[in-house]
């Protein structure tokens, strides 16, 4: 029997639980918005009319960012509507403003289970005929698959050793191992706070936050690491932000604000 759409109105107080923990079992659809935006006045009735549709195959999670400023802020909304999808606690897949139905459900079907059916993990590796090799390996990554990543990383560098995408791939990878051991982020998150010396547990921590987009908490962690102890992990605060380095780009402003704040420590 097909189940209701499942949408909800996520908050900072609820978006751990009822967005990212719920994302490990149900991809969620987050859609930013305001009151003010005309593009998001077209979108949210579409988004809800698929939401019907699936019939309970991903939640739908709404989030006005005129209330939820720190939501936001966390994930480096720049325009809205910007629409992430969460799946496994990770965002794996997004898009900003107003899009075509065919074009959302696009997005929707490479996550979500057909009808009447469950994803299977099988179904999930398996790869399209006309992926291309960096794409494999970032779909793998988006999995938080470090063994199939790993692989594909190797074979793309093999083929093309000067690939640009090879940088931030191994980076991605990287932050993938970082965070396995230690799946939980909201007991990492604890731990941290428990114990500010902890140095496996804040690293592990800023590999979620990386791994789910939200570059500004990774960054922020990784330097603390590295203020605190540059002995652990072989100076793993400092590798890590210049890994995040590469991911991000060097258009983007979190990192020269980082140099700047790694200067500062190194000198």
């Amino acid at each position: 029997m097909a189940e209701p759409a499942r949408k909800i109105v996520a908050t900072a107080e609820n978006f751990m639980t009822e967005v990212v923990e719920a994302s490990a079992t149900t991809p969620v659809l987050v859609d930013f918005w305001a009151p003010w935006c005309g593009p998001c006045r077209t979108l949210m009735p579409l988004l809800e009319r698929i939401a019907d549709e699936y019939e309970g195959r991903f939640i739908l999670a709404k989030v006005n960012t005129e209330e939820q400023g720190q939501l936001a802020t966390h994930f480096q909304i720049r325009s809205i509507p910007t629409v992430l999808l969460v799946q496994h606690g990770a965002v794996v897949d997004q898009f900003v403003g107003a899009q075509p139905e065919s074009a959302i459900k696009a997005l929707l079907d490479r996550y979500v289970a057909p009808p009447g059916g469950e994803t299977t993990a099988a179904a999930a590796m398996a790869t399209p005929a006309a992926e291309r090799p960096e794409e494999l390996a970032s779909r793998l990554l988006d999995l938080r698959d470090a063994a199939g990543a790993g692989a594909a990383i190797a074979a793309l560098e093999a083929a093309q050793a000067d690939h640009p995408w090879l940088a931030a791939l191994r980076a991605r990878l990287t932050f993938v191992v970082a965070a396995e051991p230690q799946p939980d982020p909201v007991r990492l998150r604890a731990a941290v706070a428990a114990d500010p010396a902890d140095a496996a547990a804040r690293h592990s921590l800023a590999a979620h936050h990386a791994l789910a987009g939200d570059f500004g908490s990774a960054l922020a962690q990784w330097l603390e690491l590295m203020r605190r102890d540059r002995t652990y992990g072989d100076d793993a605060g400092r590798r890590s932000l210049l890994q995040a380095f590469e991911v991000l780009g060097e258009q983007d402003p979190l990192v020269a604000e980082y140099r700047r704040k790694m200067a500062s420590l190194l000198h």
